[in-house]
């Protein structure tokens, strides 16, 4: 700890700056940053970050900066969190067409044991196949694929072999001021995918910007980006789970690319949402720390980001005792996140606030006073998000048969996307308004 605190202290006075002044540039106390100059704390990830980016240090005093934080907090949670009952592959490679094949089973929601009996094959053989480590027969391939339903293009990419997946729609470009302008496109909705291919689009993509890598093209940043990209479609598909190796992916590169780009928070979004509510119970307050830790770098450098972390911060801290500081929370990210954007999004987040700290009648006096007009051409998670909000308000105020239309919107919103990872949530939510 002390040799960090001893490179921090030198790299200041290398740059003529007092504790005061550089404690300033970087949004941190002055006491904070004496600590780790002494050697009695240490910085999180994203703090050190912070204060590099405040003295303006070359990538080979960052490299040693990060040598020396060694096992931070923040980035020992991230690997604990990747080790554990997800079993997130944290360091980023190449997909291949074995990646592909577990996506169609999991987006279908199957076991291996399932689809391995479907098969009449053994489960570690379908194993080795999502692993590329080996590959089916053509029969058993399009064996594979129809019970996995998967589209004709899906098929045809897997047809073509374990080492390659390719979008034959609209090939990818390969020159770099194309590609950026494709990825830009992506982030900005200009290029819809078509929800069906997803997974084939963005795994492809993936492999297309990796061989370019490998190339020394300078396409990190992009496959940063895409690698976000992926994992927010997938969380607003309902498939949380999944989402997380493209997010942590993202984090483990996000560490070799100067500057950070704002949308790549996207990615700690997405972890802290898998750590608070992936599993077989809740676990907000594991949520909350991994938003604690970015919640300076999202404040530093896009105030909807900032909003959207604490309004999220908001739900989880709802979710146990901390309620006071639930409601206190979710009243500033009303205050920022309103007027920039966000009002659609904190008004909801605010009425779910309200329901799980015990408040159901304001939680619907602002639902019905809100300008949260309905809209039909939402994400299907969205959907069924809002839905039950709408649904718990209504219930917990006696209105048994208006929730229950709001829980039947859900529940065909469920069944027709086959969001199989939220149908216990809707279920559940149903008992309760038929009771």
């Amino acid at each position: 700890m002390g040799a960090l605190g001893e490179y921090l202290g030198s790299l200041r006075r290398s740059r003529t700056l007092s504790i005061r002044q550089l404690a300033s540039s970087a949004r941190l106390s002055p006491s904070t940053l004496s600590r780790w100059e002494s050697g009695r704390t240490r910085p999180s990830a994203y703090e050190l970050d912070a204060l590099l980016d405040a003295v303006k240090a070359t990538p080979s005093e960052r490299r040693q900066a990060w040598e020396l934080l060694d096992a931070s907090r923040a980035v020992r949670r991230l690997r604990e969190g990747a080790a554990c009952a997800l079993a997130v592959q944290t360091v980023p490679s190449m997909p291949l067409a074995g990646d592909l094949l577990k996506s169609l089973r999991l987006r279908t929601g199957w076991t291996l044991q399932q689809t391995a009996t479907q098969l009449q094959i053994h489960p570690a053989t379908l194993s080795r196949w999502e692993r590329t480590e080996s590959w089916p027969t053509d029969e058993q391939l399009h064996r594979l694929c129809f019970h996995l339903h998967a589209r004709a293009e899906e098929a045809i990419a897997l047809s073509m072999g374990r080492l390659t997946l390719c979008y034959d729609q609209k090939p990818f470009p390969s020159g770099l001021p194309a590609l950026t302008e494709l990825v830009r496109d992506l982030e900005q909705a200009v290029i819809l995918v078509e929800p069906a291919l997803e997974d084939l689009y963005y795994l492809a993509l993936e492999m297309h910007l990796w061989r370019l890598l490998q190339c020394n093209t300078p396409v990190l940043k992009l496959l940063i980006s895409v690698y976000v990209r992926h994992a927010r479609a997938l969380v607003n598909n309902a498939r949380l789970i999944e989402a997380q190796t493209p997010a942590y992916r993202a984090l483990h590169l996000m560490s070799r690319a100067e500057p950070l780009d704002y949308r790549w928070l996207g990615a700690a979004h997405v972890v802290a949402k898998g750590a608070a509510e992936s599993g077989s119970r809740p676990r907000p307050l594991q949520g909350v720390e991994v938003l604690r830790d970015w919640l300076p770098v999202a404040a530093r450098l896009s105030r909807p980001y900032e909003a959207w972390f604490r309004r999220d911060l908001a739900e989880y801290l709802s979710q146990t005792r901390s309620h006071t500081q639930a409601l206190e929370t979710s009243q500033y990210a009303m205050q920022i996140g309103q007027g920039i954007g966000e009002d659609r999004h904190v008004l909801l987040s605010h009425a779910l606030v309200l329901l799980n700290v015990g408040r159901p009648s304001e939680a619907l006096e602002l639902l019905e006073s809100s300008s949260l007009t309905w809209d039909d051409n939402r994400g299907p998670m969205q959907t069924v998000h809002e839905s039950i909000i709408w649904a718990r308000a209504l219930h917990r105020a006696g209105l048994n048969s208006e929730a229950f239309c709001w829980v039947e919107r859900a529940r065909r919103t469920v069944e027709a996307q086959n969001l199989w990872q939220v149908r216990s949530r809707v279920e559940t939510l149903s008992r309760d308004v038929e009771t």
